[in-house]
């Protein structure tokens, strides 16, 4: 049940995979107006929890004002210094660690040791700078330009299947992540098909499933594929545990991404949300917050069945990763190399469609401004 029945182009070339104008260009036609999956609303649950972390080069700094979330730039505007170089915690104050600038929920200055020092104020110059954040379910999410669509409309269709997939009754089991030494496109692409599955996953996946039992749907900003899982010992067994847990069984796969970076993958058991972004021409970070089916908490059942689904599932779900980047340096050493078009097959035709929006999303494209600029 693919969209095409013959081959398709390869739309992109092996130096949009190796180029460092190319690399640019993505970062900020591409990822700078995207929407970037960082937490869940559990990681910063209490009025002073924060947590700090890189997102494309950028310091951000996360944190709960009095149940409100808000996203900023992770740079004091006194002396340019981290506000605070910690992963995470809780304050009671928004402080910079350097010299002791006290900032609000709207990133403006509160206390300043000495402010007579600094008279006349120049208050227009002395915020923080402040990035946009919203949520869909449980999960946090932050854009770095000042512009562009609010976080729904630019999730499109997907808005509603994401938040219901990352609420109750599901929870967030775990979050990890991992450097590859390869552009991001190819691990986006490997997610995009699934002909390389006898090949890479003999023992996890085993064997694409035939186009008859193989959905796809295509459009201008994101595809999806599904798939009913066969019925054996491993699906019945899981099948078991979603009924204990008060949840239909359906046995549907689906995998939809958001071009340019973002992949949802559901089971009857799991959520996953998965971001790749760039971190050079040749080099790339991979992001994985996943979400376990649940019960009821009160049951002595349900919380041995949610804990046993919750380490199966990151179990099979690092090892899937795992040999999938195995060969991802392989990959990359090969397109540098490379003096072939490529070409796609009908299995494959969800990375025509992404390769389409990449050079869409490209065109008269300039390089991203290194520093961005205090809001």
């Amino acid at each position: 049940m693919f969209v095409h029945q013959h081959h398709l182009e390869h739309l992109l070339r092996p130096e949009h995979y190796t180029s460092e104008s190319q690399y640019r260009a993505e970062l900020r036609h591409l990822f700078r107006p995207a929407w970037h999956p960082v937490c869940t609303r559990g990681d910063l649950a209490r009025p002073g929890d924060f947590l700090t972390l890189d997102l494309l080069d950028t310091p951000i700094l996360l944190r709960n004002f009095d149940g409100e979330l808000r996203a900023f730039l992770n740079v004091c505007p006194h002396r340019h210094s981290r506000l605070t170089d910690k992963a995470g915690g809780n304050a009671a104050k928004l402080k910079c660690q350097y010299h002791g600038w006290e900032f609000n929920a709207e990133g403006r200055t509160g206390a300043i040791p000495d402010a007579k020092a600094f008279r006349p104020w120049d208050r227009d110059n002395s915020c923080l700078r402040r990035f946009r954040l919203d949520a869909l379910g449980d999960l946090v999410f932050v854009n770095l330009d000042d512009g562009g669509p609010a976080l729904r409309e630019w999730a499109g269709p997907l808005a509603d299947r994401w938040t219901r997939d990352f609420s109750p009754p599901f929870r967030h089991a775990a979050t990890w992540e991992a450097d590859f030494p390869c552009n991001w496109k190819v691990v986006l692409e490997n997610s995009l098909e699934s002909y390389h599955v006898p090949q890479v996953h003999p023992y996890t996946f085993k064997d694409y499933p035939p186009e008859a039992n193989a959905w796809h749907e295509l459009a201008d900003h994101y595809s999806t594929f599904k798939t009913v899982q066969p019925v054996e010992f491993a699906t019945r067994a899981q099948d078991w545990l979603v009924r204990r847990l008060g949840q239909p069984v359906t046995r549907e796969y689906w995998h939809r991404v958001r071009h340019p970076h973002l992949t949802g993958s559901s089971l009857d058991s799991f959520r996953m949300m998965q971001a790749v972004y760039p971190t050079g021409p040749a080099t790339c970070r991979y992001r994985s917050l996943m979400f376990v089916l649940r019960g009821d908490r009160r049951n002595p059942l349900a919380r041995l069945s949610h804990q046993f689904l919750r380490l199966s599932a990151v179990l099979i779900g690092k090892r899937v990763f795992a040999e999938d980047a195995a060969i991802y340096g392989g990959v990359q050493r090969g397109l540098a190399a490379s003096p072939h078009r490529g070409v796609i097959g009908t299995r494959e035709e969800r990375i025509f469609s992404f390769q389409k929006f990449v050079l869409d999303g490209c065109r008269g494209a300039t390089e991203l401004a290194v520093v961005p600029e205090a809001g």
